[in-house]
């Protein structure tokens, strides 16, 4: 036995025994090591352990070895997926794992892809086999979104969760929290109950400081659920008060932060929500359970601006008749087959996209208005007139108005890719068909395209073709950042919907600025909405995913009486209540935009507090 192997018994105190004696001239040296004695014993014996003991031994030594987690063993099957290698994103994913147990809070600054280090989150515990069940739980609008990265970046499958009997055989889940956190009163119960009998191996929440507030039905569905590691993600941990960071640490490690009581005493002043009281304690206590990275931090990541123009349409004589005519037949002669007027917002939120879109869309809809019989026939003889007055449109001013834009585009930077949105299928065939007799090299994206014919679609823009012409299908889960221009030909009244258009393009590897067209018709309502949501909101320097905040924090962002967003219903009650007087909707529209920059403020202050206490 060498002198090395010797000390190492004699340092981990092993059974050890050394016997010295002399034959003769030579010096004999026994070194023994007892166990050996009994493993040579048992052997002679023929006394084994079951086999299947055996096996087990080795695999929990095996698991063992599996959980020194050294490095992503699962990058390699996933690099080839990102457009980009962003370090941040892979170093995140191993300190969550290694250093915090798959228990942490993501809280990265807006534009870091922290929906990527989740990802390799995810993918690395369903590699290392400690993963077989997961949820992941987003906002409505991000289901789609995260669906489609989670197949195309990490090869994985998850199964979108609408039905309560959907959750007994699904083992990769994802969810909208504003969907299955309803609660019944009359039963005491969740309506998805059953999400809480699962015990899911690692849960994932996008947008987590909607879990701020512990009296919500949100936070006590998320609370029941049986759940080995969690992962939050938000940029904003708390928006106006620490107790808002509590409630969400609460979540992740209950107790982490002391009982309600403590923290109150330990961290809070009097009078002062914001700025803790031992603040570097507290952050030592976060740097336990959180990871947080600036965007100056990161390698690799630019920020493009994002340019907004908004061209006005002249509409002609024809035109403006027209619309004057499908306006005044939804505020004034807009009656069920009873003859009582249909005055709600559902009504203005269906059909005033229509009219705003193009003449096809209106003629669309005044056709499936005719022929319903559900309409009193008032409003079917005055919906007949006014289609027949479209028969004088040869083309829309508007869709003049998109060629030359075209043209100028191309004419500074030839053959750049263009970007077209429209939310109507009819209007989407109408411009195809106008531009392609241009010669204009036009792809089509719209709804009841299979995955693959999606990205068949898109590989064609990118190589072959110069305009991409969608409907809101193109809005969720598309990578186009090899194009800096997007024209909304119409343009939703839902902001959040723009910043989804908008974000196609705005992704990390974007590397230029980007030009944001808007058509607007000339002294209408449509005119004062553009300029809101594009030159207000969605433009005015916010970096990608910070608008949505914004509106969650001014309770503008859940879905109002007519399944539409409350700031969207905001904007159609007020045209309601204008009665079609642009001057009165105009001053409304002030009044919507006074409150939006309010919201915009508190959030810069918000991010300044954050910064604060975090970084």
């Amino acid at each position: 036995m060498n002198s090395e192997r010797k000390s190492l018994l004699k340092e981990k105190n092993t059974n050890f025994e050394e016997k010295i004696y002399y034959d003769k001239d030579l010096k004999i040296v026994e070194s023994i090591v007892l166990n050996e004695i009994k493993i040579i014993t048992r052997i002679k014996d023929k006394k084994f352990e079951p086999k299947n003991l055996f096996q087990l031994r080795l695999k929990s030594e095996e698991a063992a070895k599996q959980s020194e987690i050294k490095g992503l063993i699962s990058y390699p099957l996933i690099k080839n997926n990102l457009a980009y290698n962003l370090p941040h994103q892979q170093e995140g994913a191993l300190k969550i794992l290694r250093d915090l147990d798959g228990r942490a809070l993501l809280a990265d600054e807006v534009g870091l892809g922290k929906t990527i280090t989740a990802g390799m989150v995810l993918k690395e515990c369903i590699v290392r086999g400690f993963v077989t069940r997961a949820l992941i739980l987003t906002p409505p609008s991000l289901v789609q979104q995260w669906k489609e990265e989670l197949t195309t970046k990490f090869n994985l499958n998850f199964t979108e969760i609408n039905k309560e009997s959907e959750w007994e055989n699904t083992d990769f889940a994802i969810a909208s929290m504003d969907k299955i956190k309803n609660f019944n009163p009359s039963t005491n119960v969740f309506k998805h109950a059953k999400a809480h009998e699962i015990y899911w191996d690692i849960i994932i929440i996008d947008e987590a400081h909607k879990l701020k507030d512990k009296n919500t039905f949100r936070w006590k569905f998320v609370d029941k659920l049986q759940k080995k590691r969690l992962l939050l993600l938000t940029a904003t941990p708390f928006q106006n008060d620490l107790i808002e960071l509590y409630n969400l640490l609460s979540l992740l490690r209950r107790g982490h932060l002391g009982t309600i009581s403590n923290f109150r005493s330990n961290f809070l002043i009097n009078g002062d929500k914001r700025h803790p009281l031992n603040p570097l304690e507290l952050k030592r206590k976060l740097s336990e359970v959180m990871i947080r990275r600036r965007r100056d931090e990161a390698v690799g990541v630019k920020y493009m601006k994002r340019i907004p123009i908004i061209q006005s349409v002249n509409l002609d004589i024809e035109e403006r008749r027209t619309y004057a005519e499908v306006v005044d037949l939804l505020l004034n002669n807009y009656l069920d087959f009873n003859g009582v007027p249909i005055k709600t917002i559902l009504a203005a939120h269906v059909i005033l996209p229509k009219i705003t879109s193009s003449s096809k869309s209106s003629i669309e809809f005044l056709e499936n208005l005719i022929s319903n019989s559900k309409y009193h026939t008032t409003t079917i003889e005055i919906a007949k007139r006014i289609l027949d007055n479209f028969k004088n449109i040869s083309m829309d001013s508007k869709l003049k108005e998109l060629i030359k834009i075209i043209y100028e585009i191309d004419k500074i930077d030839k053959g750049t890719k263009i970007l077209i949105y429209t939310k109507h299928p009819a209007t989407l065939k109408y411009i195809s068909d106008i531009l392609k007799k241009s010669k204009m090299k036009v792809t089509e994206f719209q709804g009841g395209l299979t995955a693959d014919e999606k990205t068949r679609r898109i590989k064609e823009f990118k190589e072959k073709t110069q305009i991409l012409l969608s409907t809101e299908t193109g809005s969720e889960g598309l990578n186009l950042q090899f194009c800096s221009n997007i024209i909304n030909y119409d343009l939703p009244w839902n902001p959040m919907t723009v910043e989804q258009r908008i974000g196609r393009l705005d992704r990390i590897g974007q590397t230029k600025d980007i030009f944001v067209y808007n058509l607007a018709t000339k002294d209408t309502m449509e005119e004062h909405v553009v300029d809101l949501i594009i030159n207000k909101m969605c433009c005015i320097g916010l970096i990608m995913g910070e608008l949505p905040i914004i509106l969650f924090n001014m309770g503008l962002d859940s879905n109002g009486k007519s399944s539409s967003i409350k700031f969207e219903e905001k904007i159609m009650t007020a045209f309601l209540d204008s009665k079609n007087n642009l001057s009165k909707f105009a001053s409304d529209i002030d009044k919507v935009n006074k409150e939006i920059k309010k919201g915009i403020d508190n959030y810069q202050q918000t991010k300044k507090y954050t910064s604060e206490l975090l970084d």
